[in-house]
C-alpha cells in the first residue's frame, strides 16, 4: 500500500503523542490533527491493514515496527525543515506550518543537503556570523560592511 501524506501525517502525530503521553488515544490523534475521530478510526483501520498499527476497539492504538520506524523519519524531516526555516529567518509558527507541508514532498536527496547544510551550520566556526548577515539582507535587503 502506498505511503500519502495523509499516512504520514497520522503516523506523525500518533508518534508524538506516544513520545509525550505514553499512550495514543483516537480522541488525542483527532485533537491534533482537527479531524473528528470517525475520522481517526478509519485511518487507523487502514493503518492497521498496512501493518503500521495495532488497534482494538475503544482500546488504545499502539505503533508498530514499521509505523515507528516511518514516523520517526517523517518527525526527523519535519524538525530539519523547521530549523533550516528557523535558521533562515522565517518566524517559528509560519516555519512550523511550511515544514509540514515541505516534508512530504521532498525529495531525500534534498532533505539529505539541507540535513548536511544544517549540521555544517553547527561546526564551522564563522558560520553564525554568515547566517547573521544573511538574515540582515533578506530582511533589509542590503548588509552592513564592518571593517574589523
Amino acid at each position: 500500500m502506498k505511503i500519502t501524506r495523509s499516512v504520514e501525517d497520522y503516523l506523525e502525530a500518533m508518534y508524538s503523542l506516544e513520545q509525550e503521553q505514553g499512550t495514543i488515544r483516537v480522541k488525542d490523534v483527532a485533537e491534533t490533527l482537527g479531524v473528528k475521530p470517525p475520522s481517526v478510526v478509519e485511518a487507523v483501520k487502514k493503518l492497521s491493514k498496512m501493518n503500521m498499527v495495532s488497534y482494538e476497539r475503544y482500546g488504545t492504538i499502539k505503533l508498530k515496527d514499521d509505523g515507528v520506524k516511518i514516523a520517526e523519519e517523517v518527525s526527523c524531516r519535519h524538525q530539519l525543515l523547521k530549523d533550516f526555516l528557523i535558521m533562515m529567518g522565517v518566524d517559528s509558527e509560519i516555519a512550523e506550518n511550511d515544514a509540514c507541508s515541505m516534508e512530504h514532498v521532498m525529495d531525500v536527496s534534498t532533505i539529505n543537503k539541507l540535513r548536511k547544510f544544517v549540521e555544517f551550520n553547527g561546526i564551522f566556526p564563522n558560520a553564525y556570523q554568515y547566517m547573521e548577515k544573511f538574515r540582515e539582507y533578506a530582511e533589509k535587503g542590503t548588509i552592513t560592511h564592518n571593517n574589523d
